[in-house]
């Protein structure tokens, strides 16, 4: 998962990376073609992207780059551009120009690829002048992406290099630090204006009317929320508008919720000068991760042309162009583009397979997902060669959980009796890092009976493969919710993430489905969006989905229909219609049936808002009113229906009544259904205290059913009380709690402290606690301590600093609960780039160790040598040093300009601490006959036999192979004794043994 510098966004280098253009091909002939919908050539002979339209006379241009990757390549490879040409947008009829320009034979000072995004305009001399981003041949610059300017008295051409150089670089026409790329340009009068940028940044230029000559010095463009690339700049009756892709990603965005896709946001101004206010999205993401507006009034209507995945074959680096309406509201000030409808309007699937989980409501454990995923695609029914993070969900955050899980709801018990999922992996299993397959997993259903989960039955067997669909079959059962729960794979310290492209849960398969005869009114459209299937002796109302119907007489029609998950074929029914005035006689009241759906739990609570459908059925097969109350309020009444839903929110009891009143009036009694919601995890806390976790937990509705926990890889147990370390190693102890509704918290870890009593040896790193100057988002600091040297790291194996930004030096820290004695150091760098470069990952310059001395860091005391290696273990010795940090400070390599980032594989310190002696000693003045003495004792408490030496100011005594105790008494030789200290050396360690005065008589 090399996220280092890859970012999947139109307009975009791979930065680092150098990509070999494909051969040169030549330039095609024009065709013409008709296809009347989206994307505009949809068959797959030709993938284009990056639209900028252009009004030419009665003609609408639309200018592309070419998109000629591969289905499994997940790149740009862009070598040149074309367009399409139409002089009636509704019709469909267009002319295709393949290929109009290529970078190295349009520009003799620029390399071939990366004809990234460009724009045509009409200059104020009557030509066209187009805008193109490519890479200079020949540069200085940190980053070699410039803007070129063709010229032509055609919209298509020939062109000719309008200047022989960069219009704008990072060199002219004055220095910048920005990719300059997704140029657009607004032409008004004589005042010509370039926008242009990415990555987040948006500059802009006056230039004057003969199209090169600059006007002032450029300026960046702030107020444009979420702005990450392709400005498009139009004006309309006074009003500028500045639309972009824009990518603020998040749960709760109005733009994407998933940080590789883009919505198209804009603002407006009073002058092509700004300022700018941001007024929202007009288009939300499509079926490619980029998007690309281009957006033109043509023959009196407004139009925006952007490129999606939706050709034959398409993908995210195999987009096609499409065009749609734009309409405004002008009732607001300055007038607002309504959000655009995208054509065609997506249906409904309805071809019959035993996949039932596209209409199923996902959930998962890691709510919200981390932004570079996207929940929806796992039940979307799309699985690609080669697929981006948004093509997945998956749970990848630095700090992986043991167990994750996956759970979709039906409307309706649906009968399944197998699953295919597809895993995704960026390291193998077993190395606690990154993205990898799961150790093992399993299925589970929602048992009604029992109002718990269980194991599906007669499993065939949970594989784990990352080639494809993994295959399960198990005994069929009747459920509303089913489960994937994955033990994520370990190296027995670090949980690797786990992601998956696609789940599909598959239907049991009846002998055959019957249709019922259907009954409807006159003017009636909806038929019953279910029908019954009978499995053995179960029959289940499973949902339909029929053609289109009208039915303005009364009479019989059969209509086709296909049933969720009936893989055999379409079934067909006889329709009867009515007439709605048609009561003489009814005496009769309906009948009314109250169903909740929702995510049911145990006990009869639910863990999320509750459908109730209050669903009526007559006897003259006429619709009704049906009026519904939730908790005694206002009651809600809906005429001419079959049936009405309500939906029930809020954590607590509730109470859902109902009536149908017929036709002819007659009412049905009230039915009354209890609802309990309960859709809160419960919280628990761990509380690490004496190398024991204490857990508690709290939940305000249903309450605490259980509390579970486990012990670094172990199993999972009950919790009865403080876990307690089993050893003095460093635990990580999970956590998790249940509440009486079934709410299922996600694990949390508390970790035990290593007991640091003993004398410590060896690498102490592990048990040290890492922090940094700052570590890129897809690595770990971590990773320094995970006691791992792994010979190809993935990114989570590794603490970097790759950024924009990257300064000359960086540094790593360890922090210990108590001063460690040390004598030595050692750590791995890790590179992609070489010296010299100012980019990339490379080797330092050179580095030094450092430690705290309680008020300072202080250079350690003759160290042996700072390596620089990035293939061996660089290591120093040094004077030891005793401390509770160490620190070591990296100074990142140049190229004179940037700075490279740096990277470290792992960090090991070494420490060197000697037992505690086993001996203790005394010391105590005596006095014998008026003379004084001092007495000293030396106890030896060890299992093994050591030399002591006594040593006083009155003599000394050495003891051979002690084993107990060594006493000797010292004559003073005077009838009086100061106070002082005897020392008791013993396997080159000094005891004090202090002594008060004494005077004798």
């Amino acid at each position: 998962m090399r996220l280092l510098r890859i970012a999947a966004v139109a307009g975009m280098v791979v930065a680092g990376m150098l990509i070999a253009p494909a051969t040169a091909a030549l330039a095609a002939d024009p065709y013409t073609f008709t296809h009347a919908g989206n994307p505009i050539l949809a068959d797959g002979t030709y993938y284009s992207a990056d639209p900028a339209p252009l009004v030419a006379g009665d003609q609408l241009y639309i200018y592309t780059g070419h998109d000629e990757a591969g289905p499994t390549t997940n790149d740009f490879q862009m070598n040149e551009w074309g367009a399409f040409r139409t002089s009636d947008v509704a019709a469909g009829t267009w002319t295709h120009y393949p290929s109009l320009a290529r970078p190295e034979t349009l520009f003799s000072w620029a390399t071939a690829g990366r004809a990234y995004a460009g724009q045509v305009v009409q200059g104020p001399d009557g030509r066209y002048f187009w805008y193109l981003p490519v890479s200079e041949r020949v540069s200085t610059a940190a980053d070699k992406f410039a803007i070129g300017l063709a010229v032509s008295d055609s919209p298509t051409g020939p062109w000719t290099d309008y200047l022989g150089g960069p219009l704008i670089s990072q060199r002219v026409p004055s220095t910048n630090d920005i990719q300059n790329i997704d140029p657009t340009i607004l032409v008004s009068g004589n005042r010509v204006f370039v926008y242009w940028g990415t990555f987040g940044q948006l500059r802009w230029l006056e230039y004057q009317p003969d199209m090169r000559t600059p006007v002032g010095t450029q300026k960046s463009i702030t107020g444009l929320t979420g702005f990450f690339e392709a400005p498009w700049i139009f004006e309309r009756n006074n009003t500028y508008y500045l639309a972009y892709a824009g990518n603020n990603a998040g749960p709760t965005s109005a733009c994407t919720p998933a940080n590789y896709h883009a919505c198209i946001a804009y603002a407006t101004a009073s002058s092509p000068e700004g300022p700018w206010t941001y007024r929202g999205t007009v288009l939300t993401p499509v079926s490619s991760t980029t998007s690309h507006p281009g957006i033109i009034q043509y023959k009196g209507q407004w139009y925006i042309a952007y490129h999606t995945a939706d050709a034959a074959g398409g993908g995210h680096f195999r987009r096609s162009v499409a065009i749609d309406k734009v309409e405004w509201d002008d009732t607001l000030s300055p007038p607002r583009m309504k959000p655009v409808v995208q054509t065609p309007v997506k249906q409904r699937d309805r071809t019959p397979r035993a996949n039932i989980a596209q209409e199923a409501k996902v959930t998962v454990a890691n709510d919200p997902v981390p932004t570079q995923y996207w929940v929806k695609a796992l039940n979307d029914e799309i699985v690609r060669g080669n697929p981006l993070p948004p093509d997945m969900w998956g749970t990848w955050t630095g700090s992986n959980p043991p167990q994750q899980w996956v759970q979709y709801t039906w409307d309706q018990p649906m009968r399944i009796a197998g699953s295919q999922i597809d895993f995704w992996n960026d390291q193998a299993q077993g190395t606690g890092v990154g993205v990898a397959a799961p150790a093992k997993w399993k299925i589970q259903y929602w048992n009604s009976a029992t109002a718990q989960w269980a194991d599906v039955p007669n499993p065939s067997g949970y594989p784990t493969g990352t080639a494809g669909f993994q295959n399960t079959t198990f005994d069929a059962v009747t459920t509303t919710q089913v489960r994937a729960t994955f033990d994520a794979s370990t190296n027995g310290s670090t949980y690797s993430a786990v992601a998956v492209e696609e789940w599909k849960i598959l239907a049991a398969q009846p002998a055959s489905v019957a249709a019922p005869a259907l009954v409807v009114e006159t003017g009636e459209t909806e038929l019953p969006g279910t029908v019954p299937v009978t499995f053995g002796t179960e029959t289940l109302q499973v949902p339909v989905y029929w053609d289109p119907v009208t039915t303005a007489e009364p009479g019989t029609f059969p209509v086709a229909g296909d049933v969720l998950g009936y893989a055999a074929g379409k079934v067909t029914a006889t329709v009867t219609v009515i007439s709605p005035g048609d009561t003489e006689g009814d005496v009769t009241a309906p009948t009314l049936t109250l169903t909740p759906s929702g995510s049911a739990g145990t006990n009869g609570w639910y863990r999320s808002s509750v459908k109730v459908r209050a669903a009526g059925v007559d006897d003259r097969g006429g619709r009704m009113t049906i009026s519904t109350v939730v908790d005694g309020g206002a009651a809600v009444a809906v005429d001419s229906v079959r049936y009405a839903d309500v939906t029930v929110t809020g954590d607590g009891q509730h109470t859902v009544t109902a009536t149908a009143t017929d036709r002819a009036g007659n009412r049905s009694a009230a039915a009354s259904l209890p609802v309990k919601i309960d859709a809160a995890v419960p919280v628990s806390t761990g509380t690490v205290a004496d190398r024991a976790v204490t857990v508690t937990a709290t939940d305000a509705t249903s309450g605490v059913a259980r509390i579970e926990y486990a012990i670094d890889t172990g199993a999972w147990a009950a919790y009865a009380g403080p876990i307690a370390a089993p050893d003095a190693s460093k635990h990580t102890v999970s956590f998790r709690a249940t509440d009486n509704a079934g709410n299922l918290e996600t694990a949390r870890t508390a970790t035990i402290p290593a007991d640091l009593s003993a004398p410590l040896s060896g690498n102490v790193g592990p048990i040290a606690v890492p922090t940094a100057s700052y570590t890129a988002g897809w690595n770990s600091v971590g990773a320094l301590n995970d006691n791992a040297d792994v010979a190809n790291p993935g990114q989570a194996q590794i603490w970097g600093t790759w950024s924009g930004t990257r300064p000359a030096t960086q540094w790593i820290q360890y922090d210990w609960a108590r001063p460690i004695r040390f004598t030595g150091a050692e750590l791995k760098f890790w590179r992609d780039s070489a010296k010299g470069t100012g980019d990339g990952v490379a080797e330092p310059d050179g580095w030094k160790l450092q430690y705290w001395d309680g008020a300072a860091w202080q250079d350690v005391l003759s160290p042996s040598g700072y390596g620089t290696s990035s293939t061996a273990f660089n290591t120093v010795t040094f004077t030891p040093v005793t401390t509770s940090r160490l620190r070591a400070t990296i100074n990142a390599n140049s190229n004179g300009t940037t700075y490279s980032a740096v990277a470290v594989t792992e960090w090991r310190a070494f420490a060197d601490e000697q037992a505690a002696p086993a001996v203790t000693a005394t010391a105590a003045p005596r006095c014998i006959a008026g003379k004084a003495y001092l007495a000293v004792n030396a106890h030896n408490a060890g299992s093994s036999a050591v030399d002591i030496t006594i040593e006083t100011a009155y003599g000394s005594k050495v003891f051979a192979l002690v084993t107990a105790d060594a006493y000797q008494s010292f004559a003073v030789r005077s009838a009086a004794i100061p106070a002082g200290t005897a020392t008791v050396t013993t396997s080159g360690t000094t005891i004090n043994a202090p002594h008060s005065a004494l005077t004798c008589n």
